[in-house]
């Protein structure tokens, strides 16, 4: 017996409908009958399927170890397809609105539907022809070579002038060598006093700057749906933990709509992390659904009462799967808010976002 066969008999028996579990789930109902046909394309990825096929079990009332484990062995099992060459990566994007980061490129369907472009900046240089090349570097040598000579030349020449020139105004100076000697006596020059050069002090030393505190990943205390009108009307705010609870059945999900611009019933909707206290964010990276079109800004702030309290620092358009910031500037802030403009398609011809596993790096 399959999983899909396996979950729809225990639906029967405990006799419920598609539309009665996805009422308890929050699955669509086009997700659950494709699962019971073991039609997992609508799902999104193997993540997805474990998490849909755990919320449908314990809707249902059974185990579903039992059913993730022949998923996985049927996967395995499986003939593998070659796998399409994965796209070149995004390039990261600013940490501001106007040059934002971009963020990282997933191997995600979308990436592979869509490959970047690379453009080759590499030059072609001319070829040198040899025996030219020999005779020029002869002839360079030979004028350094002379260069050489005269400037040694000319430096010999200036130090004897130097050296006559200290030798005459101490002769000159020195009384003894003034007065004359007595006939039939010869007295010997008196030789200067050689001059010790006075002890140079040594500068002391810049000591080297501190290193700074290491980067690591940050608790994050809370998540909460965020709407236009802040935590009052976010969008399916009973599962808003998920996207930061490892191994959470489910990723936090937006409502559906029926167009990507939210069916023209309101401007955006977020998730809003909030770390428990102020802290510096240097990099945030979340997962999205695998079908990319989501536009998003990356905001900050240390008051979570209305939108305008975030400030933007980054934006990126058009995304999916696994999805990186890193800033430029580090941001001091306690609360994070991925407020999303824009959706992306849900593979059922509805528009919707997914968030999972987020991660926010920094320093306390």
């Amino acid at each position: 017996m399959t999983v899909g066969e396996a979950l729809a008999e225990a639906r029967y028996r405990a006799g419920l409908t598609v539309d009665e579990v996805s009422e308890r789930t929050r699955i669509r109902e086009a997700v659950i009958r494709g699962i019971e046909q073991d039609d997992y394309e609508a799902c999104g990825g193997d993540l997805y399927v474990r998490g849909y096929v755990r919320a449908i079990a314990g809707a249902i009332g059974i185990d579903a170890q039992p059913l993730i484990r022949e998923y996985d062995q049927r996967q395995v099992d499986a003939p593998q397809t070659p796998k399409a060459p994965e796209a070149a990566e995004t390039p990261e994007a600013a940490d501001t609105p106007e040059a934002a980061d971009t963020p990282e490129a997933a191997d995600t369907p979308e990436a592979a539907a869509a490959p970047a472009i690379a453009e080759s900046t590499a030059s072609t240089a001319p070829t040198e022809n040899p025996a030219r090349g020999r005779t020029q570097r002869r002839v360079a040598a030979i004028a350094v070579l002379a260069l050489a000579v005269v400037g040694a030349a000319v430096g010999l020449v200036a130090s004897g002038l130097n050296h006559h020139a200290q030798a005459k105004n101490t002769t000159a100076s020195s009384p003894t060598l003034q007065r004359k000697a007595a006939p039939g006596t010869a007295k010997p020059a008196t030789a200067p006093t050689p001059t010790k050069p006075k002890p140079v002090k040594a500068q002391p030393k810049t000591p080297p700057v501190a290193a700074g505190a290491r980067i690591r990943a940050l608790p994050i205390k809370l998540a909460a749906a965020f709407g236009t009108d802040g935590l009052v009307d976010g969008d399916n705010p009973q599962i808003a933990m998920y996207a930061i609870t490892p191994g959470a059945p489910l990723p936090w999900e937006s409502q559906w709509y029926v167009t990507p611009e939210f069916g023209m019933l309101k401007t955006g909707t977020g998730l809003l992390l909030d770390m428990g206290r102020r802290v510096t964010v240097t990099s945030v990276r979340i997962q999205l659904g695998p079908y990319a079109g989501a536009d998003l800004q990356l905001r900050v702030g240390n008051s979570a009462a209305a939108l305008s309290s975030f400030k933007v620092v980054t934006h990126a358009n058009g995304v999916g799967g696994a999805v990186r910031f890193r800033l430029r500037s580090p941001r001091t802030a306690r609360y994070v808010l991925l407020w999303f403009t824009l959706l992306p398609p849900n593979g059922v011809g509805q528009y919707q976002v997914s968030v999972a596993r987020a991660v926010v790096s920094g320093h306390p």
